[in-house]
């Protein structure tokens, strides 16, 4: 044959060819994908397995904090009363219970003592009733309410808290047992009853005023399991907020410089403002909250609020799949070295401070729902919106359970101010563990036996700087983390507490604040048998 009638047989096989490397091709991107899809649909299976395993209380559920990084043990059970008669009977039955509910908490306090004891879970305890108290109002609500429904509740009303809730999330129940806190008040602060169940199952009421109410307004849950509280509300008002960025100055100049911000704090309707540090990238802020003045008359909405509803979509722990997610982030905190650490924390600084700060940024921050300002919140004009659970929240929430974020809080005198800026140059000595931010607020002392801020009554009152920040659990676990930085307060700050609620515990549980003799006389008489005493609970404050 000549050669030009072999020409169609090389075309063709060309084209087979090129079919065949087609397929291939095809072959290589598909098979991949339908194997990452597989695997994606099994680990988004045993995730909701693990969710629904906790909301449906299963068998072997355990109890754990929002993130499922803290757990109470598989000996614990969970009772979830909806009526006063079955908290009243889960008590009587566990010789060892705590009270519980969003788990916002990053120590084992919310576990009983005992390992085969019970948390009873008060989320169904969410009733509010505004009533009249002397020439204003107070409201009577279930220690299962969150805080933002709260404030929902009541700014619907024309009313408000006296200090908005520092984070929605958080329970009333929860925020009066560990002394919640916000722009330089308690909500303690404005306390006026507390009813507990009792050991025996009985229902008693402290009020502002009684003999015992200074251990009721920061109980620890000690004296019994909160039922309802009753707090002072205010007319509304709105808030404006800023930001001012200042130069960033050694820690003696920032002392000084919280001590000119505490003069403005002339009354308990005076809102405090904070310093912000970016550590990272070298940056300190002044946040200005400015009360707008209170409404001459109640102006209630015609409608209630939309309803702030978090649905916990983290609250995992109960399986494979977190242990395994757990130790893979540990691990890869672990490996990476410090100063690779810091160095990503410039650009998450960057752009935390940028869409935090901005002025021209604000309406995007009202559009998504940034917790952490007044348009978020629904606090920033005339008519109030309330607070909702957005996607910039459930963002924050992703950003806890992925790096396994731990809540920190140091609190310590202003004065003396030599010693303050000790206490402050050790904070700031661990500025590897201060992601995103670190915020500094001023606070008034308290007479509440167990406050953060605890002063005796009667004596003069003493500002206390409240330093908080949150940080990779994993770090937190290295030597060089909590271990160092509790060592480093306890050798240079004498006299440091933490917040309740908060971590430090585990190495620094010894370390007595309060009017712990006092405390323990009360609890002794409330709880005789230690019922509700809670896992590691320092020495100084168990039953004698």
């Amino acid at each position: 044959f000549g050669s030009s009638s072999l020409l169609p047989l090389k075309g063709d096989l060309r084209c087979v060819a090129m079919g065949a490397l087609s397929r291939c091709c095809y072959s290589c991107c598909v098979l991949p994908a339908g194997v990452l899809v597989v695997v994606g649909a099994v680990i988004a299976g045993l995730y909701l397995q693990e969710l629904d395993k906790f909301r449906s209380n299963s068998p072997g559920t355990r109890w754990v904090n929002w993130i499922g990084e803290f757990d109470c043990g598989a000996g614990v059970s969970i009772e979830r009363p909806t009526s006063l008669s079955q908290v009243q009977d889960a008590v009587r039955r566990h010789a060892s219970i705590r009270a519980a509910a969003t788990g916002h908490s990053f120590n084992p306090f919310a576990c009983p003592a005992k390992e085969k004891g019970a948390v009873i879970d008060v989320r169904a305890f969410d009733s509010v009733q505004v009533v009249r108290h002397g020439d204003g109002h107070a409201v009577t609500a279930g220690a299962g309410i969150k805080m933002g429904q709260l404030q929902n509740e009541i700014l619907a009303r024309g009313l408000t808290l006296r200090v908005p809730p520092g984070n929605s999330a958080y329970t009333l129940g929860g925020c009066i047992a560990t002394g919640c806190h916000n722009l330089g008040q308690s909500h303690a602060q404005d306390l006026l009853a507390v009813s507990f169940v009792m050991h025996n199952g009985t229902v008693r009421e402290v009020k502002k005023g009684d003999a015992d109410f200074d251990a009721a307004a920061v109980s620890l849950g000690r004296m019994g399991i909160i039922l309802s509280v009753t707090l002072e509300v205010l007319a509304y008002r709105s808030l404006s907020w800023s930001a001012e960025q200042l130069p960033m100055a050694n820690t003696t100049v920032v002392i000084d410089t919280l001590a000119e911000m505490k003069k403005r704090f002339t009354s308990r309707e005076t809102v405090g403002n904070k310093l912000v540090f970016y550590l990272a990238t070298g940056v300190m802020m002044m946040e200005h909250w400015t009360p707008q003045g209170r409404a001459a008359e109640l102006q209630e909405s015609p409608e209630p609020l939309p309803p702030y509803v978090n649905p916990q979509g983290f609250r995992l722990g109960q399986g494979g799949i977190s242990s395994t997610f757990t130790q893979i982030r540990d691990f890869t905190f672990g490996l990476i070295p410090i100063h690779v650490l810091n160095a990503l924390q410039v650009p998450a600084e960057t752009a935390f401070m940028g869409l935090h700060s901005s002025p021209a940024l604000a309406k995007v921050r009202k559009a998504m729902g940034w917790q952490h300002t007044p348009e978020g919140r629904g606090e920033g004009t005339s008519r109030p919106g309330g607070n909702q659970y957005t996607w910039a929240g459930w963002v924050d929430e992703t950003m806890n359970l992925l790096m396994g974020l731990r809540h920190v809080e140091v609190v310590f005198p202003l004065e003396p101010r030599e010693q303050a800026a000790k206490c402050l140059d050790a904070v700031f000595a661990h500025r590897h563990l201060t992601w995103w931010r670190l915020n500094i607020r001023t606070q008034l002392s308290e007479s509440f036996l167990m406050s953060s801020t605890y002063n005796p009554p009667g004596s003069e009152p003493v500002t206390f700087l409240r330093t908080d920040f949150v940080a990779p659990g994993a770090l937190m676990d290295l030597p060089s983390g909590e271990a160092s930085l509790t060592a480093r307060l306890h050798r240079d700050c004498p006299g440091w507490r933490k917040h309740w609620g908060k971590s430090l515990f585990a190495t620094s549980s010894e370390e007595k604040w309060g009017d712990e003799e006092a405390f323990r006389e009360v609890t002794s008489r409330w709880d005789p048998k230690g019922k509700f005493e809670p896992r590691a609970n320092p020495s100084w404050l168990k039953p004698r």
